[in-house]
């Protein structure tokens, strides 16, 4: 006794005709216009993410360029006849369906440039529709050039990838492009419920809206997690159901991060990322949910619409009131927090570090402002009048004329060779006093015993240690009472903690050794004479 074989959905629902596509409108329109009007190109060329509708479109217009209810290429294909039949079963003699993957060397391209030469047997055209086409080789590619530029008047070629990138030039400007688009979640959710009247089943509407998120704008991911939750629940799904199937995070354990983080509760902030792994969840994928919660609750302080989010209304009332706590332009810092974290989160090492450094770094409100921007804004409220006038240039050095040891405003010869440019002004250090939390950077023993052994620049009696030194001796002077009282004010415009970044330690160290190669030491002149 024979036992009826199951269809999956996806493939029992998949479209049939052009009006049957969901959300490619721009595309569908189009070819219907095209095969309307007879304006029927020779090369297609299908682009977008998986699971959208490229296979089934290619197919859809196979059947209208076959169709034997009508004389020519129609736009609505019947659906009845042989080769549409045919066509949908995928056994079409006329119709080759082709895997890029499998099918990909040059003695394949040699096989399709043979065999397109024969005309169709039972339709009106040879239709040739390569799957995951950016994966044939170059030598492929180069071969399909002539027969895709000019092939024969019965052929037809529809070519469909996920990676536009990696399609020759060459290729793409011999074919018509149309860009499939990702699928909004209404539109999914309409479908589904579709789907659902017809099986005859029924799930909340909060419930197919988190398959539909969980989908990200695929037709076949939402399909094939619909047809998961139907084994799963056998009667009516329920949003709780949607968590349970797909091992998402509960939300519970999002609001638990947020309320540990508005309270600077460290240990409850560790705790959750323990509970998480020790739940088995992915720590990629929690970042990613991390950074949809925070976008929701950015959603939540920003607009009072909550159908933006098309969330439980219980869940909706916790979101805002927890994003009234942070306020929006703190919740616009920590989202872009957590997207760079998330941008390069699998290649990290120590991600369970990295996500617990960042969470306790939001927590406590640190920002890291660089030294460039304190002496910009220093410079602004000296302008501004905040500052006396002479308070502007007691860190400035007084530039020395070269008779006294200094160095001149154009490069000499020598300077000239090795390609030298004036020194930079050095930088006052930052000290901790008056109430600001100031940080100095750590010297290296080599820096230290640099500036006891090397002499000031032009220094014929050799006096060592002089307060006008370049270099890091001049970032050892305390600041005045006056640069105290600016830097206390930038400190409040930032409301942060101010740290010196590697890049501009970099730039001192290549200031140093700048100085370093271009010190004098007495009889040096002597000696190369």
């Amino acid at each position: 006794m024979s036992q009826k074989t199951y269809t999956a959905l996806a493939r029992k629902w998949r479209p049939q005709g052009f009006d049957e596509v969901v959300g490619q409108e721009h595309i569908t329109r189009t070819l219907r216009n095209a095969l309307a009007s007879g304006r029927i190109h020779h090369a297609y060329l299908f682009l977008g993410s998986r699971g959208i509708g490229k296979t089934t479109t290619a197919r859809i217009l196979a059947k209208a360029l076959n169709c034997l209810s009508s004389e020519a290429p129609t736009p609505d294909p019947c659906g009845t006849c042989e080769n549409c039949r045919a066509i949908a079963a995928g056994n079409c003699i006329d119709v080759i369906e082709i895997d890029g993957a499998s099918n990909n060397g040059v003695e394949h391209a040699r096989e399709i440039r043979e065999n397109v030469r024969m005309v169709p047997t039972s339709g009106r055209y040879k239709v040739y529709i390569i799957d995951e086409v950016h994966q044939l080789s170059s030598g492929a590619f180069n071969a399909l050039l002539k027969t895709l530029e000019e092939p024969p008047p019965h052929a037809v070629f529809v070519l469909a990838t996920t990676e536009a990138h990696k399609i020759p030039a060459t290729i793409i400007s011999r074919c018509q492009r149309y860009d499939f688009r990702r699928v909004s979640a209404s539109k999914i959710v309409e479908l589904l419920r579709r789907i659902l009247d017809q099986e005859g089943l029924r799930a909340s509407d909060d419930a197919l809206y988190a398959i539909a998120r969980a989908a990200e704008g695929g037709i076949r991911d939402a399909e094939s997690i619909l047809d998961q939750l139907i084994a799963y629940c056998g009667g009516e799904i329920t949003y709780r159901d949607v968590f349970d199937v797909l091992g998402l995070v509960d939300w519970a354990v999002f609001h638990r991060l947020c309320d540990a983080m508005l309270s600077g509760d460290v240990a409850g902030l560790l705790g959750v990322v323990e509970d998480v792994v020790a739940a088995g969840k992915d720590l990629g994928y929690f970042v990613e949910e991390l950074l949809r919660y925070f976008r929701n609750l950015l959603v939540c302080a920003t607009s009072p619409n909550p159908a933006l989010l098309h969330l439980p209304e219980e869940d909706f009332a916790e979101l805002r009131a927890r994003a009234g706590r942070f306020g929006a332009v703190r919740l616009m810092r920590i989202v872009e927090q957590l997207a760079g974290l998330a941008g390069n989160y699998d290649s990290l090492l120590a991600q369970r570090t990295a996500l617990e450094a960042m969470l306790i770094r939001i927590s406590r409100g640190v920002e890291e402002v660089s030294l460039d921007t304190v002496l910009e804004k220093l410079v602004l409220l000296s302008e501004g009048g905040s500052l006396p006038p002479a308070s502007a240039e007691v860190n400035r050095e007084v530039p020395r004329s070269p008779v006294e040891g200094g160095r001149s405003g154009h490069p000499t010869e020598r300077n000239r060779a090795r390609a030298e440019t004036t020194p930079r002004e050095p930088v006052p250090s930052q000290t901790h006093s008056a109430g600001i939390q100031q940080f100095q950077p750590a010297r290296s023993n080599e820096e230290a015993s640099f500036d006891r052994k090397v002499p000031e620049r032009g220094a014929g009696k050799g006096v060592a240690g002089s307060p006008e030194k370049t270099g890091l001796a001049a970032r050892e002077r305390p600041p005045t009472p006056e640069e105290q009282t600016a830097l206390k004010k930038v400190f409040e415009l930032f409301g942060g903690m101010v740290v010196e970044l590697p890049e501009r330690k970099a730039r001192i160290q290549m200031a140093v050794a700048e100085d370093t190669e271009d010190t004098e030491f007495p009889g040096e002149d002597e000696q190369e004479d």
